[in-house]
């Protein structure tokens, strides 16, 4: 449930709910104070931190958040700090991006770097054309697959070990990924996808992943398998994320 905490959070749910109230939420969001969470970095040499990028369609997504409790919804406890900045003073330092507003809210959206050069010229109806607002149902609820993933919080270990353990067993699978969906589908849950890397074939290694499955897995598990390579996820599992299971 997304309960408005600041007129941002009103004027946006307003703009889902309302096609006139998009441009004006637009113009309000462009000088809005906005939070930017920062991960720890993948470089291993050094303890700082890094924008992170979230993958649709393998474009690349900054996530923005309306408010310092909506950070939670995308990155749990992982180890991250987080800066108070207006949407402005962040397009200064990072240009030419994509942003997602609210990943893991009922509420959010995204905005292009098209959305953000019309934001910028002042062009806010031109803004709002692409009428991306999200309202409970996700992003793209027509798509068959999550479009907007990132790391599930908390990690669904009741499905890691024993599926990492029916793969080591499997020699066709050379690696396994987890993600999960940013935003709710329209029943409420955010979908995962496991991503497989194997030789041979996949329909064969899915027959075994069902028989585990039907042991381990919860009745609000909703889960989608995809090809690594061979999806529209291919970005991010390659590139974002660690293999939950990879062959020795």
């Amino acid at each position: 449930m997304f309960n408005p905490e600041n007129d941002l959070e009103r004027a946006l749910v307003r703009a889902a709910e309302d096609p006139s109230a998009r441009a004006p939420f637009f113009e309000t969001l462009l000088d809005a104070e906005l939070t930017l969470a920062l991960v720890q970095s993948k470089d291993r040499k050094g303890d700082g931190y890094e924008v992170p990028e979230v993958m649709s369609e393998d474009l690349a997504f900054v996530p923005i958040f309306t408010a310092d409790s909506r950070v939670a919804a995308m990155f749990g406890v992982e180890k991250m700090m987080t800066v108070r900045q207006t949407f402005r003073q962040i397009l200064e330092q990072i240009e030419g991006a994509n942003f997602v507003l609210n990943p893991g809210s009922d509420y959010g959206r995204e905005i292009m770097e098209t959305d953000v050069a019309a934001m910028l010229a002042g062009d806010f109806e031109k803004a709002a054309e692409s009428d991306d607002f999200d309202a409970e149902d996700g992003f793209d609820e027509e798509q068959p697959l999550p479009q907007v993933v990132g790391r599930p919080s908390p990690m669904p270990t009741h499905l890691v070990k024993p599926l990492a353990k029916l793969f080591g067993g499997l020699r066709e699978v050379k690696a396994a990924y987890m993600a999960q969906s940013l935003f709710p589908d329209a029943d409420g849950l955010k979908r995962l996808v496991i991503g497989i890397d194997c030789d041979g074939d996949l329909d064969i290694v899915l027959d075994h992943v069902g028989e585990v499955l039907d042991e381990v897995a919860k009745a609000s598990d909703v889960i989608d398998f995809v090809s690594v390579p061979g999806s529209p996820l291919d970005g991010y599992f390659e590139r974002d994320t660690q293999p939950f299971y990879r062959r020795p």
